[in-house]
């Protein structure tokens, strides 16, 4: 069964995946900026092996638009040409110049240095371990790298505000935009692997706690269609094979 190409027109057109932190990433940003969308659904699985399908088995027409054929992707059409913008953090940069209302970087330079400064660092250093942790099955490097999560952790403590009620302080931001997904699926550690937030990274759990109840994020909280599970059983599903090395993903060749 092929991922049916969808009607390009004026407004944005996101091509996502249910199960994917990155393109949830850019599904909050639109809820959150209040601009209006398409969304296009484009993970399928091989109903032969059970797993998402390979870059080389998806379709033409989304290769065409994203040639690294990864979610999330965002597609208009201007006139007769067609648009597409891709990579999360990418995605979210535009969203702010297509549509500058409510923004969400500070609009205080010093301030968005600082934003965009944790982001970097969660990406370079948290993102990649976070699939490491799942995908190797030697115990002992899981350890390590579980080791190197917490101090990760850590550091996001030292640089949560401590009054909240977000990671910046009173505004939601693109910071809780860049890393609640990963927030989210602090649950899939603690069922892999065994661990979770440290218990002293209390500002991090007070803030993950309240900043994912809301609306713009909660409206991103759907699964497989057709599929009766809950969303969190789905995703403990689905990364049930990074846990045990199966995943085919770019996310886990990528990060191993």
């Amino acid at each position: 069964m092929a991922v049916e190409a969808p009607v390009i027109g004026r407004q944005l057109t996101l091509l996502s995946a249910w199960f994917c932190p990155f393109a949830q990433r850019t599904w909050i940003a639109l809820n959150e900026k209040g601009v209006k969308y398409t969304l296009h659904e484009v993970a399928i699985k091989n109903p032969k092996t059970g797993l998402w399908n390979q870059l080389d088995e998806k379709p033409e027409w989304f290769l065409k638009l994203n040639p690294l054929g990864k979610v999330p992707t965002l597609a208009y059409k201007e006139g007769a040409t067609t648009h597409s913008v891709y990579e999360s953090n990418i995605c979210n940069e535009f969203l702010e110049d297509y549509h500058p209302d409510h923004p969400l970087f500070s609009t205080q330079p010093v301030h968005k240095a600082r934003e965009r400064t944790i982001i970097d660092h969660f990406n370079s250093k948290f993102v990649p371990l976070f699939y490491r942790v799942l995908v190797r099955q030697d115990k002992g490097q899981q350890q390590e790298v579980a080791k190197e999560i917490q101090d990760q952790l850590h550091w996001l403590e030292q640089h949560v505000d401590s009054k909240g009620p977000y990671f910046m302080g009173q505004e939601f931001s693109m910071v809780d935009v860049a890393l609640l997904p990963w927030f989210i699926r602090i649950f899939i550690l603690e069922h892999y692997r065994g661990f979770g937030l440290p218990k002293n990274c209390q500002k991090l759990a007070a803030w993950s706690a309240r900043a994912i109840k809301r609306q713009s994020v909660q409206g991103t909280f759907t699964g497989a269609e057709g599929s009766k599970a809950s969303y969190e059983n789905q995703l403990l599903e689905h990364y049930s094979r990074y846990a045990d090395a199966s995943a085919n993903s770019t996310s886990a060749h990528d990060f191993r």
